[in-house]
């Protein structure tokens, strides 16, 4: 199987696919309503913003970037087991992804406690799913 920075394609491929799509659950279908009123966001806004496809592209080029990171994390930290993997992305994510997310509850107009909610997990369930495939498929 081809290898990008030594991590298995096939896995960057499917953990990407997997968080890209816990993210179309977190932002368009499970929490959809409250992410758009905390972030003052109607649907008129939506329709309104332009070529769609080109932001979903970027955004799965932000989800393939955190997957590649964390599959390098795990390489490098000599992962082995599922449950490693897990503990590892939980640990990264305490003390990288929710201090990171807080900066947009700190500095946001709003101070939205929802949108911080909402954003922090996302990016904690897509980081597990994505240490999940990536220790499935090496």
């Amino acid at each position: 199987m081809p290898k990008i920075l030594g991590l298995n394609l096939l896995g960057v491929l499917a953990g990407s696919v997997a968080f890209y799509l816990v993210g179309w659950l977190w932002y368009g279908v499970i929490f959809m309503d409250a992410w758009m009123a905390a972030m003052g966001v109607t649907e008129a806004d939506m329709e309104a913003g332009g070529n769609h496809a080109i932001w979903m592209a970027g955004g799965f080029v932000i989800t393939v970037l955190q997957v590649i990171g964390i599959g390098l994390v795990l390489k490098w930290k000599g992962v082995s087991s599922l449950s490693d993997a897990v503990k590892t992305v939980l640990i990264l994510w305490f003390f990288i992804a929710l201090p990171f997310a807080h900066y947009g509850y700190l500095y946001g107009m709003a101070h939205s406690q929802t949108l911080l909610v909402v954003d922090a997990s996302h990016l904690l369930v897509g980081w597990v799913v994505s240490a999940v495939a990536l220790s499935l498929i090496k």
